[in-house]
């Protein structure tokens, strides 16, 4: 009875919205300003529970076609607690989105967005007017804590996004973007990269027998040939390998722009070998899955990065204090051998799927 009374709460929510279609932003908004309400003491914190965990129950089933039965353990991370900073957070989210940023840009300014409202709430700051430029100032040493160096100058862009809404918005009389400090003045880091040995080693660590292998040999390969995202590799479905035009055609996660590779011989061997004596029986469109039940597809970023530094592990590289070990260094050394074969800057560009031609100019550091 309370999922059906919970269900029939966020229908009407949804149908208020103008919305007919689930849709997983509008679902989180919900779970949002139920969490208002309760703040508020509106309703119950059972009722707030309740909410979440329908909500949770339907992205699940929505992004993976099942639902598994199991506590969903409360969330004791930090979170937004005044109802302000909560409907000015959403209000940011649905901007974005009406922008047409892509889903990978929303995701990481919604946490850098929320991050810093989290720290106004610790310094017992109500309203987004009392803020001021040593706030913002003061937040930076601390969110430099939980990103890399090389990362920062992205990290305080989305920063200066957020500010500059506020700031369009009138909620504040101050331009609190200008406490951003500049990035121009950033060193140009060697991006991290492995050499033809290490890649020997790394194809060779490879149990290739059990199914978990063959998973992780196929994704491997393709991020070492193709230069693929890991976010893309994880996204990457059934549909997306043309085997009779022998290509490999996506939309990429992090730009939205349309991409076309060639699918070569030995990627389209690996990933055959997958599908056909190693991939688990499911109806999921996604071609890698867990090696274990739930049969789903991979968790993003994290699933490869787990699978990356196992295979370096066992093949003895990049185990240096420090060292990167994500999908992304093997990205960075198909584009560090194209530049070395005098592969001009715009064809590396175009294969690695940037949006911006300049953004390839960082890989001049390999040589």
């Amino acid at each position: 009875d309370r999922y059906q009374m919970a269900w029939r709460a966020l229908t009407d929510y949804f149908i208020e919205n103008n919305q007919v279609m689930f849709s997983q932003q509008l679902a989180e908004q919900y779970v949002l300003e139920s969490k208002a309400k309760l703040d508020a003491g509106v309703i119950k914190r059972w009722r707030y529970q309740l909410d979440r965990l329908i909500v949770r129950m339907l992205i699940e089933y929505f992004e993976y076609g099942s639902v598994s039965w199991k506590k969903h353990e409360d969330d004791h991370s930090p979170c937004l607690r005044q109802s302000a900073f909560i409907l000015l957070h959403t209000d940011y989210l649905n901007y974005l989105k009406k922008e047409g940023k892509s889903a990978d840009t929303i995701q990481t300014r919604e946490r850098v967005s929320r991050q810093f409202l989290e720290y106004l709430e610790q310094r017992k700051v109500r309203n987004i007017a009392e803020v001021r430029g040593n706030e913002i100032s003061s937040f930076i040493p601390i969110i430099s804590n939980h990103h890399q160096p090389t990362n920062m100058g992205t990290t305080l862009s989305h920063l200066r996004s957020f500010l500059r809404f506020v700031e369009s918005q009138n909620l504040t009389e101050f331009r609190l973007s200008n406490a951003i400090p500049s990035s121009s003045g950033r060193k140009t880091e060697i991006v991290p990269t492995i050499t033809s040995e290490e890649e020997q080693k790394l194809l060779g660590s490879v149990e290739g027998m059990t199914a978990s292998g063959k998973r992780n040999y196929a994704m491997l390969l393709l991020a070492l040939r193709t230069g693929l995202r890991s976010i893309d590799i994880v996204n990457l479905k059934l549909g997306d390998i043309r085997w009779k035009s022998n290509t490999i055609e996506i939309i990429q996660a992090k730009t939205d722009i349309p991409l076309v590779l060639p699918l070569l011989a030995d990627v389209g061997n690996v990933i055959a070998d997958y599908i056909l004596n190693g991939r688990p029986d499911s109806h999921q469109p996604y071609i890698f899955l867990r090696a274990r039940a739930p049969y789903r597809k991979l968790a993003g970023h994290s699933a490869c990065y787990k699978i990356s530094c196992k295979m370096m592990k066992e093949a003895g590289i990049r185990q240096g204090k420090g060292d990167r070990k994500g999908f992304h260094c093997l990205r960075h050394s198909l584009a560090a051998r194209l530049l070395a074969e005098e592969t001009p800057l715009p064809i590396i560009s175009s294969i690695l799927g940037h949006r911006d031609k300049d953004s390839t100019k960082i890989y001049l550091s390999t040589d």
